[in-house]
């Protein structure tokens, strides 16, 4: 999409496509926390078990905020518990669990480059009240994410399916999508009521362009569990995808009512009010999105330039394009852009 210069008037600056628009999608573990930029300076490692007061595995949702509170990553652990945090740039971050069934938890680290890059918090979970028999790995809710009651959804999983699961999202992360749709079928096969699998499953569907089956496993996992607000972020991606840009803000609202913290979904949501011309709602979700996950959000900045280069704000385009060739320097659009900033300068 370009502008189309008047007689009197030099020609206008070119809008850009977010690269990674069609990976943001918000997926459910470890996979959540959107892959940094190749070349940023974030090797901080962060990493730990999580158990109960028993010392058995329990795999609930751990956050991870960095200094002030900003979000800064959710995982779940692995069916032994383990989790971890790669690619942190240096400073202080707190992990902190709030799960169904357990006293909250919240300890304080800090990662320094070439001094302590990489850091453990070991998470003890102790129970709020009259601790249950453990029978096996849980997956369960937090208060971020909807609130979610032990009546409903603090579920007990078939370790058989926990153990596909996990096979999936290895694969996953090696970038063997159809190695992990495959584990994560077998798991479904096992369990069919385990919609962690089906939600990972959704966002393979989703890259793969299959957005049928996408739509039917993020629906799955939504009947299962209505409270996930990533689910809906997902689905609501799809019909982004698809240009159902007005559906796809009533799916993206109903995720955020769940997990306002998600810095995908503002940057979806945004951008979908900003393909229907709604330049306000547009500018204050994408700079949400961009305060949420400062780091991964370079698609964000560049949906902003859009909208500035389209009020003819040239300083505040400016400004978004140059934090972007920050982020992202060997971005494939960054020559583009350094063109675009050099007739912006001109202006």
């Amino acid at each position: 999409m370009r502008y189309v210069p008047s007689k009197n008037e030099s020609k206008r600056p070119r809008l850009f496509r977010p690269l990674c628009a069609n990976s943001l999608g918000a997926f459910f573990l470890a996979i959540a926390c959107l892959a940094p930029p190749a070349d940023a300076q974030t090797t901080g490692v962060l990493s730990g078990r999580v158990t109960n007061s028993q010392g058995q595995p329990v795999t609930v949702l751990i956050h991870l905020f960095a200094e002030g509170d900003i979000p800064a990553g959710s995982v779940y652990p692995d069916s032994n518990g383990s989790y971890v945090f790669m690619a942190l740039p240096a400073g202080t971050y707190t992990v902190a669990v709030d799960a169904e069934g357990y006293k909250p938890f919240r300890q304080v680290t800090r990662l320094e480059d070439n001094i302590q890059p990489r850091a453990q918090v070991m998470v003890v979970l102790e129970p709020a009240t009259n601790p249950a028999a453990s029978k096996g790995p849980t997956i369960a809710g937090s208060k971020e994410r909807g609130g979610l009651n032990g009546k409903s959804f603090l579920l007990q999983f078939n370790p058989k399916a926990v153990k596909e699961f996990d096979k999936g999202n290895s694969e996953r992360q090696k970038g063997n999508t159809q190695a992990a749709l495959e584990h994560y079928k077998k798991a479904l096969r096992i369990d069919p009521n385990f919609y962690p699998a089906l939600n990972n499953a959704g966002t393979i569907y989703e890259l793969q362009g299959n957005h049928a089956e996408a739509k039917e496993a993020f629906l799955k996992a939504l009947k299962i569990n209505p409270h996930d607000g990533e689910s809906y972020i997902n689905l609501g991606h799809v019909f982004y995808e698809e240009g159902q840009y007005r559906p796809a803000i009533g799916v993206l609202n109903q995720g955020l009512q769940r997990s306002p913290e998600s810095a995908a979904g503002n940057f979806f949501l945004g951008s979908a009010y900003l393909k229907l011309h709604e330049s306000e709602k547009a500018e204050t979700l994408l700079k949400k999105a961009c305060a949420l996950d400062p780091f991964h959000m370079a698609p964000a900045r560049l949906q902003l330039a859009n909208l500035y280069l389209q009020r003819r704000d040239y300083e505040s385009a400016k400004l978004q394009l140059q934090i972007y060739l920050q982020i992202s320097p060997k971005s494939p659009q960054a020559e583009a852009i350094k063109k675009t900033l050099a007739d912006l300068n001109r202006q």
